[in-house]
């Protein structure tokens, strides 16, 4: 059984919002340290993010800060991993808050 293509099924199914493209980076906080993850597209609920050792889990908590354009501090949220693929596409559903899709990207600090 290849449990990635059932997580994606289930949630291409489940999705409400339209994914938008895009194209900056977020700060993963992992344990104390800071990880760039790179964000390609995003929806008011979730986001697939690019990890390039692809070593998350489906069912895992992420912690994220995404910046915001309009100089605003950045948005700390709180995701579940939904699918990852060899590539290292990851499909995060965010748990803790609805995203501000058209307030997000440009610059972070690390």
């Amino acid at each position: 059984m290849n449990t990635k293509r059932i997580w994606r099924r289930d949630l291409e199914e489940k999705r409400g919002l339209g994914r938008v493209p895009a194209d900056f980076y977020a700060v993963e906080l992992s344990e104390g340290g800071r990880y760039l993850r790179r964000i390609t597209n995003m929806s008011g609920d979730g986001l697939l993010l690019q990890s390039p050792l692809a070593d998350e889990q489906p069912g895992q908590v992420i912690h994220l800060e995404l910046p915001r354009q309009r100089g605003e501090s950045p948005l700390r949220v709180q995701g579940e991993v939904v699918y990852v693929t060899d590539s290292g596409q990851v499909g995060v559903h965010v748990t803790s808050t609805r995203l501000p899709v058209e307030g997000l990207g440009g610059r972070e600090a690390l």
